[in-house]
């Protein structure tokens, strides 16, 4: 598998960028009175995604471990899942653009960018390889008919 860096980790190595960029970068911060507020709702709703998405996972009794998609018992395609294929990516995307409203520093976003691209080609894509040589038409028929992240 082409994984190179553990989702959580990416999170983590993204908000560790994040957090430098706006330290050596104080010029460029903007102050808004609303930004607080939309980084903890944004918070929130990835709370929410992620939790959706690991009982989804659990209900189905398989493996939530993003390293290991081979162990896959079947494609999960209800619940939340029936609207992304990626929820706990999608989570982890929404909390590093909550991060960013918090840090109010515009470079922030371009981090988020980067963290997208490199999910998708390092974790996104090996796996959607994976799943589709484990469940063959049935996930295929998934990716036509479910958006990778929302």
């Amino acid at each position: 598998m082409e994984l190179k860096v553990i989702p959580v980790l990416q999170v983590l190595i993204a908000m560790a960028l994040m957090t430098l960029l706006s330290y050596y970068f104080p010029a460029l911060h903007y102050s808004a009175a609303l930004s607080i507020i939309v980084a903890i709702l944004l918070l929130f709703i990835a709370l929410v995604i992620a939790f959706f998405a690991i009982y989804s996972f659990k209900k189905h009794k398989t493996t939530v471990n993003p390293t290991k998609p081979e162990t896959s018992s079947e494609v999960v395609n209800s619940g939340i899942y029936q609207y992304s294929r990626n929820p706990m990516y999608l989570a982890m995307l929404l909390a590093l653009i909550a991060y960013a409203c918090y840090l109010e520093n515009p470079l922030n976003f371009t981090v988020c960018g980067l963290f997208i691209g490199y999910i998708t080609r390092y974790q996104i894509t090996p796996e959607e390889r994976m799943l589709t040589k484990l469940f063959g038409q049935d996930y295929r028929d998934y990716k036509a008919s479910v958006r990778r992240w929302l």
